[in-house]
Order: C-alpha cells, then sequence, then structure tokens
C-alpha cells in the first residue's frame, strides 16, 4: 500500500480509529523534530486565545471532547 492509498482510506475508518493513527503517527516523529510555528500559526493562535480569553464558555474540557469523539463511534 502507498501512502496516497493509506491517506485515502482513512476516512472509512471509525473516528477512534482515525485517531489512533494520528497519535501513532505524532508519537514515531523524532523528539528532534522542528514543531516551530509559521508566523500565520502563531497569528492564529494568539487570535484563539485571545478570543477564548473574552469568552471562556466558548471552550470544552478534555473529558467534553473524548465524550462527544466517543458518541461519534
Amino acid at each position: 500500500m502507498n501512502v496516497e492509498q493509506a491517506i485515502s482510506d482513512l476516512p472509512t475508518l471509525p473516528i477512534g480509529d482515525r485517531l489512533r493513527v494520528v497519535h501513532a503517527i505524532w508519537d514515531m516523529l523524532p523528539d528532534d523534530v522542528d514543531l516551530a510555528t509559521t508566523p500565520e500559526q502563531q497569528a492564529e493562535l494568539d487570535r484563539r486565545l485571545t478570543a477564548h480569553r473574552a469568552d471562556p464558555t466558548t471552550a470544552i474540557s478534555h473529558d467534553e471532547l473524548m465524550r462527544r469523539v466517543e458518541n461519534r463511534r
């Protein structure tokens, strides 16, 4: 199986399995990989943090997120 085929097959997997794939790939990254954000990414992160601080009710907890993910199965 090539990379393109593997990627195109991902939408057929249940959400939980797709999350497992993401976690597995993340865990396989070398420790010294450069994860620096671009200026555009940093600006978006700053925008989201400012919006969250202005209205913290727009966020959900990790537990709530996981509950929602599990309920989508």
